[in-house]
């Protein structure tokens, strides 16, 4: 996949996809298919995103790195991507936006967005706008419906509602993966070491949503092989005073050896209980072997 992160023009003409994409969630989804179906009538699947969010949100809002953003799109068929500055873009009007971007910059004939769809100088154009502007230029324009699931309709905001709720089975049916988190594994205090449950620590990127602060049974990924986990998300009560949230995980059923610095991949499945501030370090053992046997019992399938 091309990925440009600046104006250069498209060499070729262009099926479109708008959005932020935070997620690449099942609604995401719907309007990047269309443009990757655009491929068998001669057309270039693009998506076009900013690298930074046009909303101010929380501070830890975002629900996927742009590493993995990419990687999904990818994998959805999206062969060229472009990552632009929402600060360099928000004061052109919507009729710069069409004529100046999605005409001579994405070469696009075909442009597909959601209902709520929404660009140009303070969020000034819509879909209806969209199809006006675009209808100038000879561009196609459709629009995707919201998509539901479960009687849930389907939103970035929805699924992070539902992380911090701990309501991880849900929130991964709505993004349509299991929400999680990959990185190198780094040195922890060895305390699960000594409890005879050593752990893979790793830490959140900046920005990305925390789920709702407890233990988890989790599908990890090492060296291309899944293994069943118990995850605790949050600060560690009983063995840290820290305040920097941490997701670490233990893998009840692993024999291999020391895995600092190796890339993992640790994805959220369901919600087993809060965290807790134990007593003593024997009770925190007791807690975590029946989280991993409870782990066990429930991915064992």
């Amino acid at each position: 996949m091309q990925v440009f992160r600046d104006l250069t023009p498209s060499d070729k003409a262009t099926a479109v996809a708008l959005g932020y994409f935070d997620g690449v969630h099942l609604g995401h989804r719907a309007v990047l298919s269309r443009a990757a179906e655009c491929k068998k009538h001669g057309l270039v699947p693009a998506a076009f995103t900013f690298s930074s969010t046009p909303k101010p949100k929380d501070k830890n809002s975002l629900l996927s790195t742009y590493s993995e953003k990419i990687k999904i799109l990818e994998e959805l068929g999206i062969e060229i991507l472009y990552i632009l500055d929402f600060e360099n873009l928000k004061n052109k009007s919507p009729e710069e936006f069409v004529t100046k971007i999605i005409r001579d910059i994405f070469k696009a004939k075909e442009v597909f967005c959601g209902f709520n769809y929404k660009f140009g100088k303070l969020g000034s154009g819509n879909t209806d706008t969209l199809k006006k502007l675009c209808k100038r230029e000879n561009i196609s324009v459709g629009i995707c419906e919201p998509v539901k699931k479960n009687g849930i309709i389907v939103s970035s905001t929805e699924i992070r509602n539902r992380l911090k709720n701990g309501e991880i089975k849900v929130a991964n049916n709505l993004l349509g993966y299991r929400f999680g988190i990959t990185g190198k594994s780094i040195e922890g205090n060895h305390i699960g070491t000594s409890m005879d449950t050593p752990t893979i620590n790793l830490k959140f990127e900046d920005g990305i949503v925390l789920p709702k602060f407890g233990v988890y049974a989790s599908i990890v990924t090492l060296d291309k092989k899944e293994y069943i986990g118990v995850t605790n998300i949050g600060v560690k009560p009983t063995v840290s005073d820290k305040n920097s949230p941490i997701c670490e995980t233990w893998m009840p059923q692993f024999k291999g050896g020391n895995l600092y610095g190796e890339t993992v991949d640790v994805r959220l499945v369901e919600f087993i209980r809060p965290e807790k501030k134990f007593n003593s370090l024997e009770n925190l053992k007791t807690a975590i072997k029946s989280d991993g046997q409870k782990a066990i019992d429930l991915l064992k399938n």
